[in-house]
């Protein structure tokens, strides 16, 4: 069994102690530290060297330069609240930051909201905010390489957005959110008779039911450490933790005494699997039909400041109706349940440090909260690093 060292540093003395710990983090050291200058004269280090090398420690670390080497040992402690998407991908980059990190939260996968995210990439709701232009492109990088492990859920799909005739477009601000040669204008023959114009976009669509596990797996992998617990203040953690990212969704509102995030909910209507259709999306009806694995999703509803998770059927009804309008076909489909679920709604995402804190503020995603998730996350990794 290997050992664990704990090294304390109280100015120039330098005490060990030994305990027998089966090794399962990144981790071989943690720091504990009085007031001391990161420039450490080297003599400390070559001692450290010295001792660990009489219990033939093989510390790949050591042949790091000083200034490297406490960069890498002294990591910084940090607190997640929150196990959304936003919660997990800030704590899946910081992972690979070598930062330590907890995540909190009253439920995980799959008894969150993210987990009933229809979760596909597109830009909604946030296109008043050039911010998430960069966001929005950055996410999109991330489930681009995500996509390439099979295991993550994660997949290229073929997106059709259309609008209808009889219909005024609205300015299409969206596609200065698109990546690069990701959409095309539809040509007319490719349309049916009611649709004025389509566009074909290529975006990854995220399975929940297997990208939220295979994420938590991941993170549980590399000494990420779940803790299920509704954190009611964040005095609760800012003196245990070095950073306390706040990613608590409609938390927030509560917990920052934040009013302006408000619930917004959804409700959608789930089909028995199929094969071989593009997701569809119809802003102005509003229709988006997700075909998954699991089943597929046909959408929804936007209603302001509603309170329960829970679906009606007479809703239900009317948007599988509007889906069978379009591809009758899926009447042949089981209705197999539904869902309803909260969407944490802002009128300006906040990704930002608290002032005169250690708390960051990562939150008010609203619908797009799997579109934006990576790249607000690091957003707070910058922020992160300048702490």
């Amino acid at each position: 069994m290997p050992l664990y060292i704990k090294v304390v540093f109280d100015k120039d003395r330098l005490f060990m102690r030994r305990e027998r710990f089966l090794l399962k983090q990144l981790y071989l050291f943690t720091i504990y530290c009085a007031p001391v200058n990161i420039c450490t004269p080297c003599s400390l280090l070559n001692k450290l060297s010295r001792l660990l090398s009489l219990y033939q420690f093989k510390i790949s670390c050591l042949s790091l330069k000083p200034k490297q080497f406490f960069k890498r040992i002294m990591s910084k402690n940090i607190a997640i609240i929150g196990a959304g998407i936003s919660g997990m991908s800030t704590a899946f980059l910081l992972m690979q930051k070598k930062c330590r990190i907890t995540i909190y939260a009253k439920a995980f996968s799959p008894n969150i909201t993210s987990n009933r995210a229809a979760a596909f990439w597109f830009p909604y709701h946030i296109r008043n905010d050039k911010r998430g232009i960069r966001w929005c492109q950055t996410s999109y990088k991330y489930y681009q390489k995500l996509a390439e492990q099979k295991e993550s859920g994660i997949s290229m799909r073929q997106l059709i957005k259309v609008l209808r005739k009889g219909v005024e477009e609205e300015e299409p601000v969206w596609i200065d959110f698109m990546p690069e040669g990701v959409c095309r204008i539809m040509d007319k023959s490719e349309l049916s008779e009611n649709i004025a114009k389509g566009y074909e976009v290529k975006v990854p669509l995220m399975e929940t039911q297997i990208f939220l596990p295979y994420l938590q797996q991941q993170l549980s992998k590399n000494g990420v450490r779940f803790i299920e617990k509704e954190i009611k203040s964040f005095n609760e953690l800012t003196s245990d933790y070095d950073i306390v990212i706040n990613c608590s969704a409609l938390g927030s509102r509560k917990l920052c005494n934040d009013e302006s995030i408000i619930p917004v909910r959804g409700q959608v209507g789930l089909l028995s699997p199929k094969n071989n259709m593009p997701i569809y999306l119809d802003n102005e009806k509003p229709l988006y039909i997700v075909p998954r694995k699991d089943a597929i999703i046909v959408g929804g509803t936007y209603e302001e400041k509603v309170k329960t998770e829970i679906t009606e059927p007479s809703t239900i009804q009317r948007i599988l109706n509007n889906a069978y309008e379009v591809f009758p076909a899926l009447k042949q489909q089981q209705v197999i349940g539904s869902w309803a679920g909260l969407r944490p709604y802002r009128p300006e995402v906040r990704v930002e440090q608290e002032k005169v804190t250690n708390i960051i503020h990562n939150y008010g995603h609203g619908g797009s909260g799997f579109t934006l998730s990576f790249g607000c996350a690091e957003e707070v990794a910058k922020i992160v690093e300048k702490m």
